[in-house]
């Protein structure tokens, strides 16, 4: 057991940046004589009419033609409209097909990007992994269906990125979109940077269109699964992410089960419209539950029947299955994310019973046996496949299955759309004549329950960490989705609805306010002085403190959060109202041990980023606010975080009051608030006239 005094605070330097932007030029277009002097405009018709002799008399270019001469001419030029067109059809049908390769000419990436070779220098001297992305729109079919996209130069999905610990990553942002844009890096502590978390109105002000931004990072203090995704609204949903892998150093020594391959398998829910237009109509008056995915993907590919969308743009030829090439006779790690906006997945591969699990969130622990895994939003699995069946089929069905039981009413997907499968092919193929397409059947049953796995009971964490065993401060949030006025449905955190401020983020206002010496800055615990509680929920802590949040949720949907910035203890979890922390071995509001000799829940609980508080139910998380910043706590299903299911910490406020704003940060938000606006949820006044 370790005392609380053993946490030594998190050191450090005054963030720095450099200077970024962008300018941008207007071509203007002058108009400009002919050759004989006589400008363009001057040589205009007259209005009035021509008898048909005179018509035979017109000169037609510079030449007097027949009446049966000029009607040729005419035809001819009709011809010449009709070919041209039906050549830019055939142009955008070839440039379609070819966006449908497998190769970095078109819009998919290829799923070699995302295995990662075994032969991977682990023990390179930390250095600097930089990165060039366009952040543009394109309009493609990752299943068949077109739709307007938003990616990273022009693939889908994003570029992968890969370092060691200690590494310091560099990406280099132009947003060519017609929306602002920030990114986020899910799981990544920023220790140091609060200023790249990439979070619009909380740590930065969004990237405005034909804006241009660089993050740079120094990834410490951990390893593991992560990614990354646009955090202005709900523009991930577009397209707008990808996986980020940081290796520890040791990484092959510690693995309790080696593998011959990794990969990551992203996993996600499908719209077929536009999110911000999704979003529009999820925040209008009347409107309750959640926009229903219409399908979903595998790394971004999947297959649908065309004829099934008969009112959509739709062509199938293009689009394949997902597949996983994998040795026989071995095991084989997959890096399961779910990268989705509302649903839960639960993965299984046919004829294979056995996925033990090695990592959550970034976390390594001892396998853990299952059969299946259930992934929430923003959550991450690693498990190991082992290719060790025996039967003829060198094919099999990975199903991840969206679990209906986790929707709202009325917001399941349709019947057969619930479900995207990806090929695991065994390379080479132990059988001559290997079908091209698996024909196995599903295992059997499946998880009906919406809340995270056996968290406290069978996942150990390697090596071991104990929880400080007394917290300084326990707060408890009521999680709610309600109707309020002009029957808008909110998401709250007790009598919060969090509405960021774009054009002034809340680390800016709280380096300003103690700079200045605003001393309503320093309030600690839940600041009402510098802060309006009914928009935005902030508490705030100087020194590194033991922070306890019990989660009780009055909502009949899950509500998986995510912490930035931060690991934290899920000490417990369950079902019904929480039944206090005596129950769990600890004193009242988490102040020590009950019994000194029996310290098991802390002793070295689960640690992540992303914890399931179920229907009803409660989560009892614990974590040590030891990390400089304004860190955001939300919950990780997209359409309730923009409905205000949200708010923030700031910790060491003993710390930031050194601190100084970066110039490029600053810089960002110069612009008019209407750039910086453009794609973010709209205001609730906007409908008090309506």
């Amino acid at each position: 057991m370790v005392s609380t005094s053993e946490y030594r605070p998190i050191r450090s330097e005054s963030p720095r940046g450099e200077r970024a932007g962008a300018e941008e030029h207007e071509l203007e277009e002058k108009p400009q004589d002919s050759e004989d002097g006589v400008n363009p405009s001057d040589r205009l018709l007259p209005a009035a009419e021509l008898s048909e002799d005179e018509w035979q008399d017109v000169p037609l270019l510079g030449v007097k033609l027949s009446r049966r001469s000029a009607w040729i001419v005419f035809a001819l030029g009709v011809l010449a409209m009709v070919l041209t067109g039906a050549l830019v059809i055939l142009i955008r049908m070839y440039m379609r097909n070819r966006a449908g390769d497998d190769t970095p000419r078109g819009f998919r990436r290829p799923s070699s990007e995302y295995v990662l070779g075994l032969d991977w220098d682990y023990e390179a001297p930390p250095q600097v992994r930089e990165y060039y992305w366009t952040i543009q729109e394109i309009d493609a079919n990752p299943d068949g269906i077109f739709r307007p996209m938003l990616t990273v130069n022009g693939l889908f999905p994003g570029e992968l990125i890969r370092c060691n610990e200690g590494d310091t990553i560099v990406v280099n942002v132009e947003n060519r979109g017609i929306n602002a844009t920030a990114i986020h890096f899910h799981g990544i502590y920023q220790n140091g940077t609060n200023h790249m978390d990439g979070v619009p109105g909380v740590t930065q002000c969004a990237i405005a269109p034909g804006g241009r931004f660089r993050y740079e990072f120094t990834v410490a203090g951990q390893a593991g699964t992560y990614f990354y995704h646009a955090h202005q609204a709900t523009q991930a949903l577009d397209g707008l992410m990808g996986p980020l892998i940081v290796h520890a150093r040791d990484e092959p020594q510690t693995q309790e089960m080696p593998y011959a391959s990794d990969r990551v398998v992203l996993v996600q829910d499908w719209y077929y419209d536009l999110s911000s237009g999704l979003l529009r109509k999820k925040l209008s008056p009347g409107y309750e539950g959640a926009p229903a995915p219409d399908g979903a993907l595998i790394n971004g590919a999947n297959k649908v029947d065309c004829s099934l969308y008969p009112e959509r743009q739709c062509d199938s030829s293009t689009a394949a299955f997902a597949s996983l090439d994998l040795a026989p006779n071995a095991n084989h790690r997959l890096r399961v994310i779910n990268v989705g906006a509302l649903a839960w997945f639960e993965l299984t591969v046919d004829e294979h019973r056995s996925l033990p699990i090695v990592e959550i969130d970034g976390t390594n622990i001892s396998p853990a046996p299952e059969s299946s895994i259930i992934v929430a939003p923003g959550q991450r699995y690693s498990v190991v496949l082992s290719t060790n069946q025996s039967s003829s089929p060198d094919s099999y069905w990975l199903r991840a299955r969206m679990m209906k039981h986790c929707f709202g009413e009325n917001v399941a997907p349709d019947e057969g759309f619930q479900e995207v499968k990806a090929i695991v092919r065994y390379s080479p193929p132990t059988s001559p004549s290997a079908p091209l397409l698996p024909s196995t059947n599903p295992n059997g049953n499946h998880a009906v329950e919406c809340k995270d796995m056996n968290t406290q009971t069978t996942y150990t964490p390697v090596p071991p960490l104990p929880a400080p065993a007394s917290a300084d401060h326990s707060y408890h949030l009521r999680l709610s989705v309600e109707i309020g006025s002009y029957r808008l449905e909110r998401g709250k955190l007790n009598a919060s609805s969090y509405r960021p401020d774009l054009a002034s983020p809340t680390l800016h206002r709280v380096l300003a306010g103690l700079s200045s010496g605003n001393a309503s800055y320093l309030a600690p615990g839940p600041n009402t002085l510098a802060f309006d509680p009914a928009t935005e929920l902030v508490i705030s802590h100087s020194g590194p403190e033991v922070v306890d949040v019990v989660l009780q949720n009055f909502d009949e949907g899950n509500h998986p959060f995510h912490l930035h910035g931060h690991k934290f203890f899920v000490l417990g979890a369950g079902h019904g109202y929480f039944p206090g922390y005596e129950s769990l071995g600890l004193r009242p509001e988490g102040k020590g041990l009950l019994d000194a000799g029996n310290d098991t829940v802390v002793a070295n609980p689960a640690r992540r980023d992303v914890a399931t508080v179920e229907g009803f139910g409660w989560t009892l998380i614990r974590f040590v606010a030891d990390n400089p910043g304004v860190w955001l706590f939300h919950c990780h299903l997209a359409w309730h975080s923009e409905s205000g299911m949200a708010m923030q910490f700031v910790s060491r406020l003993d710390m930031l009051g050194n601190w100084t704003l970066p110039e490029a940060n600053a810089r960002l938000c110069e612009v008019p608030v209407e750039e910086l606006t453009k794609g973010a949820a709209p205001e609730d006044s906007v409908w008090y006239d309506s």
